[in-house]
């Protein structure tokens, strides 16, 4: 059993290897994307192995857990390549659920004898386009139109900073941060996270791709747009370069949500409790200024660089 389930993700894993840095949405010539040499060896010479392989997955009830890992995984790759693609629960089963499909037809092909590489080839082909469908339907086309134009991909990733650095750009005062303290997109390392626990403070972490561990419970792989923040339950909230970037994005973005970042922003601003504050770069002026007019907030900017400013807003009552 643990062979079968071994030499599928074996297969994936190479297949994955080969087209990484290759752009699904390239239609200026042909397309670099495609089977690799060895999937093609193992579809078309070793049909029978792969197929009993898979049909002991499906008899087993594998199937379920293997997609829903191979949908995290294709999701993570995404938001690598990406920071700016944003994908729900939802999303993330409907993906599982096109990849059993998928699985399902792979099976399918290799019980004709007679399928040979033209057939292969147009499976992927179509594969690929059910993606690009997926992508656009989750993203919006505006996201994906700067990948038409090279094969290869470019990268817009999320860096992580060190917790050394991100003190000093959001003029963290260690001492006098309200407790509990939220770091929102902490990046996968959690560096800010752990650096002020070790200071004894009691801080938590929440991002798409932090690791999830019973021996780091206060780190939560997940997204912001669909988490609720309770009423004054957190006494500092800590972004940098995570919400207000994202924020920002889809306030420009001709396809974005900017209504749903608005409305996340100010739960997180009622999450506050009173005398704490939201520390986070960059600043988003357009919808600070309505901010600073409500009595019960303090809103105070300061340049970090030439061209960028980071935003202390404290609740006052």
């Amino acid at each position: 059993m643990i062979l079968n389930l071994k030499l599928v993700e074996s297969f994936m894993e190479q297949q994955i290897r080969f087209n990484d840095n290759k752009s699904l949405f390239y239609n200026r010539g042909k397309s670099a994307l495609g089977p690799s040499p060895r999937t093609l060896c193992w579809l078309l010479e070793y049909r029978a192995q792969v197929s009993k392989a898979l049909e002991h997955i499906f008899k087993d009830r594998l199937l379920n857990h293997f997609t829903i890992k191979l949908a995290e995984r294709g999701i993570r790759q995404f938001i690598q390549v990406n920071q700016f693609m944003q994908f729900t629960s939802k999303d993330k089963l409907q993906l599982a659920e096109f990849y059993k499909d998928q699985f399902m037809r792979i099976w399918s092909l290799l019980q004709n004898e007679e399928a040979g590489e033209e057939v292969v080839q147009q499976f992927f082909q179509k594969h690929y386009q059910q993606l690009r469908t997926f992508l656009i339907q989750t993203n919006g086309e505006e996201l994906f139109k700067k990948y038409t134009m090279d094969p290869h991909l470019f990268w817009v990733p999320c860096e992580e900073y060190s917790a050394a650095l991100q003190v000093s750009w959001l003029g963290l005062d260690i001492k006098r941060l309200h407790p509990p303290v939220l770091d929102l997109g902490c990046g996968p390392q959690a560096n800010l996270v752990h650096f002020l626990r070790r200071k004894k403070i009691e801080a938590y972490g929440m991002d798409r791709q932090v690791e999830e561990s019973e021996d780091r419970p206060f780190l939560r792989r997940m997204g912001w747009i669909e988490s609720s923040f309770e009423q004054e339950q957190w006494g500092t909230i800590i972004s940098h370069l995570a919400f207000s970037n994202h924020f920002t994005h889809h306030h420009l973005k001709a396809d974005g949500e900017p209504e749903a970042y608005a409305q996340k922003y100010m739960e997180l601003l009622r999450a506050l409790k009173p005398g704490g504050s939201f520390f986070y770069a960059p600043s988003v002026p357009f919808i600070e200024s309505f901010v600073d007019q409500l009595p019960q907030y303090f809103v105070c900017r300061t340049w970090i660089t030439p061209t960028q400013q980071m935003t202390r807003i404290t609740r006052l009552d």
